[in-house]
Formats: structure tokens, sequence, C-alpha cells
């Protein structure tokens, strides 16, 4: 389901001027911070994984301050610690994707937020919007050797995206003058569901068979060695579940004729570690 817009920045919101020649302009010259949050509840009997899908305006010219490659991270948390996630993409694509799964019942914090290193930047320029797309992927089956959907009826989800910012100094990140605080503020909105309401429904993604022309028992067997070996790196099964989600993109855009593209497939694959 079409979910909401979203835009990242690290900006400031006015150009920087001479603090003595123009001690106003100067004193406004902050810059902005802002990431993408969204608040989801599973409301099944069931752990679920769910996909988020970010597909950003293309920039013209090509800009990387108009791209999430090697700009975002992706973040989130349910009852304890942050996790990051794998963010897949790259340069010359519009569309990055991650995923994470929820326990049954429970709610999970998602936030996509420019990487750290760039609120540092003297004239940062990093200004990317687009839209969120979120779904329940099929997840690829080893003993079936197919891609399973993970539920055989809709499933119930709380939604509430949102924008939160903070304003830095505009000297940042200069220590403050010696007995002042920093000049430091925080704004966030929420931002409109494509549905109009915060409880939906999502249909999963239906169950689909790799495209191979053989079927030889041995080539299959050979095959899921193959996967198993590469997803033997996963540090977690959060990690073996991105990769899988990943795996099926992977297969669904690439139709396959043979055994070999399919391992080929599986060596392409990226396991976040």
């Amino acid at each position: 389901m079409e979910l909401s817009t979203f835009e990242l920045l690290v900006k400031r919101i006015a150009p920087v001027t001479d603090p003595v020649a123009d001690p106003v302009g100067a004193a406004v010259a902050r810059r902005v911070v802002q990431g993408y949050f969204l608040t989801l509840s599973n409301l099944e009997t069931a752990n679920l994984a769910y996909q988020l899908e970010f597909f950003i305006s293309r920039p013209n010219p090509a800009d990387p301050n108009r791209s999430l490659f090697d700009q975002a991270d992706a973040i989130y948390d349910i009852a304890g610690a942050n996790l990051n996630l794998k963010l897949y993409g790259d340069s010359s694509t519009t569309r990055f994707r991650t995923s994470f799964t929820i326990p049954a019942g429970q709610t999970a914090s998602f936030q996509l937020l420019p990487k750290p290193a760039l609120f540092f930047a003297p004239v940062p320029q990093l200004e990317v919007r687009g839209y969120v797309v979120l779904s329940l992927p099929p997840i690829f089956d080893l003993n079936s050797f197919s891609f399973k959907a993970q539920t055989n009826r809709p499933a119930r989800v709380l939604l509430n995206p949102e924008m939160r910012g903070t304003f830095f100094p505009n000297d940042f990140p200069a220590p403050p003058p010696a007995g002042l605080d920093g000049d430091f503020d925080q704004i966030n909105y929420p931002l409109a569901i494509a549905s109009g309401k915060g409880l939906n429904t999502l249909d999963p993604e239906p169950t689909f068979f790799p495209g191979l022309i053989s079927t030889n028992p041995a080539a299959i067997a050979t095959l899921k060695a193959e996967l198993i070996a590469k997803l033997a790196v996963a540090p977690n099964e959060l990690s073996k579940i991105q990769a899988l989600i990943e795996f099926g993109d992977l297969v669904k855009a690439n139709p396959l004729a043979s055994p070999s593209e399919f391992s080929s497939l599986i060596a392409s694959l990226v396991v976040p570690t």
C-alpha cells in the first residue's frame, strides 16, 4: 500500500552571512536535520515481516545530495535497543528498500535518518523527497523452494507516519558561548496517510515459484546448498529475513531460465552483517 510522502533534510534554512556585517542574517542561518519516523503496530496473532520501499525523485542532473544512497540510515526498535537495517539501493536507482519483523501484537518504531556525518558539513545540502510503500512480501522457503505468502488473509496494521527535525546552531559544532545553551529547537508534524486512516489492512503478496526451466532434484539441491551457505554469514534472524526478502526482489526483477542464472542471483545477494 502507498503509505505517505517523506522528505529528508540536512540543510541551512538561510544563506550564511558575515556575523559582523549582517548579524541578523547570521543568526538565522541555522541548519535543519529532518528525518522520517513511522510507528507501526502488528495487530495480528502471527509474527510478520514488513517491507518499506522509498521511491525518490530522480536527480537531474545526478546529485548525491538528492539520493538516499550512502546518505541515510534505516533504524528500528520495538522495546529495546535500536537496530540498524540494511537499506538496499545504489547510486543509479530511485527505489530503496528495507525490511524488518514485528512480533504478534507488538509495536515498532522505524526511522529513516540522514547519516550523522552530514550534520557537520560546513554547507550541508542533503534534500531528498519521495513516497513510501509498505507491503507484506513473500519469504523464500527452502523446503518448497518457493517464495511463500506470509498469511492467507489481509493483515491489520496501525500506522502513524511523521517528520521530525532538529534545528542546529548557526556555528555547529562549535560549543556555545560560556554560560549559554546551544541554540537547538525541534519540530515534528504528522504526515497524511494515503488511505486516510490509521487502521489499515495489508494484502499479503502471493506465493510464487522461481521460473526455473530445470526442476532436476540434484540441481535444486545444489542451489539450496548455495543459498544456505550465503545466509550463513547473517548474524541474526533479522538479517536472514532481510536477505530472503531482498532475494525475492532479485528473482522477481530477473526472470530465470536456468539454474545457473539462479545461482548467479544467489552470488549477487548482499546479506546484512
